[in-house]
């Protein structure tokens, strides 16, 4: 079973990263309320649309929802998941929780290692950071897709019972331009996660 679920991540990631480069424009949504952990994810932040909320559990068991935040030239996902392990402890403290950032961070080699990404360098391999009241673990990363130069964060954590992996990558050469979206984007998940704000 972890077997299948591990594929069934790689082979998401996979979708995920041949995504990367087709971008929503114009997309507008609705607030996004994930039903499990009664989070309302809100639209926009800053000029990050939310575009859409994927619920993979029908297909997959374990990998939870997917919700995704675009602008031209940047890419913020949340993803919620317990891979059939919950409930996952709040936080960084745990050994799961360290376990499956370890893997996130595999499962972006691996896409190398199919020809998805190339040149995969870690800048930042795993630090501790707190994003409102939670830690995440953190990495930061620089590869190349369609030989465009991308940077990307991975943030990992648990939050009220599943995983919360963060991804946000954006083209190198605008990453000062998205600085803005960042702080905004790691701001609206410290906001939504607050412990006032539980359900």
């Amino acid at each position: 079973m972890v077997t299948n679920n591990r594929s069934a991540r790689v082979l998401i990631l996979m979708a995920l990263a041949m995504a990367l480069l087709v971008f929503a424009g114009n997309a507008h949504a609705e607030p996004y309320r994930h039903q499990r952990t009664g989070l309302l994810f809100p639209d926009p932040v800053n000029t990050l649309k939310l575009v859409r909320a994927t619920d993979y559990e029908p297909l997959y068991a374990g990998l939870g929802t997917g919700i995704s935040y675009r602008t031209d030239t940047m890419r913020a996902d949340i993803f919620l998941y317990d891979l059939t392990q919950g409930p996952i402890p709040d936080g960084v403290s745990s050994q799961v929780v360290s376990k499956e950032f370890d893997q996130a961070l595999q499962d972006i080699y691996s896409l190398e290692t199919q020809g998805t990404y190339r040149n995969v360098s870690i800048v930042v391999r795993k630090e501790i950071v707190p994003v409102g009241d939670l830690k995440f673990f953190h990495g930061l990363l620089t590869y190349e897709q369609n030989n465009i130069k991308l940077i990307s964060h991975l943030y990992l954590t648990g939050c009220r019972g599943l995983f919360m992996k963060l991804r946000v990558t954006c083209f190198k050469d605008t990453k000062v331009r998205e600085e803005p979206n960042l702080a905004a984007f790691l701001a609206m998940i410290s906001d939504i996660t607050k412990s006032s704000s539980k359900p």
